[in-house]
């Protein structure tokens, strides 16, 4: 479903800051894959997802989504077949619109009309259906301004609207870092409901190593622009905190397992 082939990123090159992130980086995602993704700062995790929704570009190498290469497109472009949600609450809505009228944004999202028939009422009642998934009571608060909702309850609406329009791959960048613990577990919780009951292939950055043992059906382990650590199947689903880092010693990552804060 998404292939990424030799991808390369060096940013500042040929200065005394180069930084190079990626080095002919590939990997494969299957359509339904649910990836978390957990690594050290600077891994290149976020850099990853920037590059496949086309947030910067990549330097070299192709990305596949459903057999298309969408390495030339523009953001917008790919964003029809994106949908994603950020750490912070408040940078995928519009904070000074109503629920309702950013339900409706995202509702109208790639469709050929744009944004121009505005709200339309005969959706509201699936609006409030769609919004009681996230058990918050945002149903009861439609004509409220986004700017008055709690963090927990903006992502919420966030990672909503980042499915309303069916995306054939959902990016997640570390979507609940920001969020209390109760409130995190809370948005986990919708995000697994979410992506199992609509199938949506799914990449998630965390640093919480206990979200990514058990969220998805596969884990990446990223170290220096690399994918060091790839599970999947039983060898995922028998993964404890214990066993996660018996694998990091296993690859000779021993620079940063003195710091386990690094990973949640």
């Amino acid at each position: 479903m998404l292939k990424v082939d030799g991808l390369s990123k060096v940013f500042n090159p040929n200065t005394i800051n180069e930084n190079k992130v990626f080095d002919n980086i590939s990997l494969h995602v299957h359509k339904g894959d649910f990836v978390a993704i957990i690594g050290s700062n600077g891994a290149g995790k976020s850099t990853l997802l920037n590059i496949i929704s086309g947030m910067i570009e990549g330097d070299d190498g192709v990305i596949l989504i459903d057999g298309q290469d969408v390495s030339s497109k523009a953001e917008f472009a790919r964003s029809r077949d994106i949908g994603r949600v950020f750490q912070n609450p408040s940078q995928g809505v519009s904070p000074k619109m109503t629920i309702l009228e950013n339900l409706s944004l995202a509702d109208n999202k790639g469709k050929k009309y744009g944004l121009t028939l505005g709200i339309n009422k005969k959706r509201i009642e699936y609006y409030k259906e769609l919004l009681k998934e996230a058990n918050l009571g945002l149903e009861d608060k439609l004509f409220n301004k986004v700017e008055l909702l709690s963090g927990g309850q903006r992502q919420a609406l966030t990672l909503l609207m980042a499915v309303m329009s069916n995306p054939k791959l959902l990016l997640l960048d570390e979507h609940t870092a920001a969020l209390d613990p109760k409130t995190s577990e809370k948005i986990m919780n919708i995000t697994r409901k979410i992506v199992k009951e609509r199938g949506i292939t799914t990449l998630m950055v965390t640093h919480n190593l206990k979200h990514a043992i058990e969220s998805g059906n596969r884990l990446f382990m990223m170290h220096r622009g690399e994918i060091v650590i790839d599970v999947d199947g039983k060898e995922k689903q028998e993964l404890d905190t214990d066993k996660l880092m018996a694998l990091f010693e296993k690859v000779n990552i021993k620079d940063d397992l003195s710091d386990r804060t690094l990973f949640g």
